[in-house]
């Protein structure tokens, strides 16, 4: 068995998009529709609105708790930080300023059109 995709619940595509367009991404195909994949090496990532997951469910998707987080390995501390000036610029909450952690990685995290919590890292 090997993990294939991470798919992230919207409450708005066009949001969403449009959010993870400036964090770099690029979305394929169209962007107004209820499943969006976001060009990416590796594992896929998809973007899923509410209502497809209701469908698909049976029933509506909880919307609280911090219960996964995204975590994107950066080239340097300076593409960390570059791109949390660029995401705060755009009105985005930067959760967590960029920092040394203690474990020896250069770390922030910010919140996406949803709330979710990104990391984005490198090693030092």
């Amino acid at each position: 068995m090997k993990l294939d995709m991470v798919g992230i619940i919207v409450e708005s595509m066009e949001e969403a998009v449009l959010f993870y367009e400036r964090l770099g991404f690029q979305a394929l195909g169209e962007k107004e529709a209820d499943y969006v994949e976001l060009a990416h090496e590796g594992i896929r990532i998809s973007l899923n609105t509410k209502k497809m997951i209701e469908g698909i469910y049976g029933y509506p998707p909880k919307s609280a708790g911090d219960k996964i987080e995204l975590a994107f390995l950066c080239a340097s501390p300076e593409e960390i930080n570059q791109i949390c000036e660029k995401m705060k610029q755009f009105g985005y909450e930067i959760f967590k300023e960029p920092w040394h952690a203690f474990w020896g990685q250069h770390y922030a995290i910010i919140k996406d059109a949803d709330g979710n919590l990104l990391s984005l890292f490198c090693n030092e």
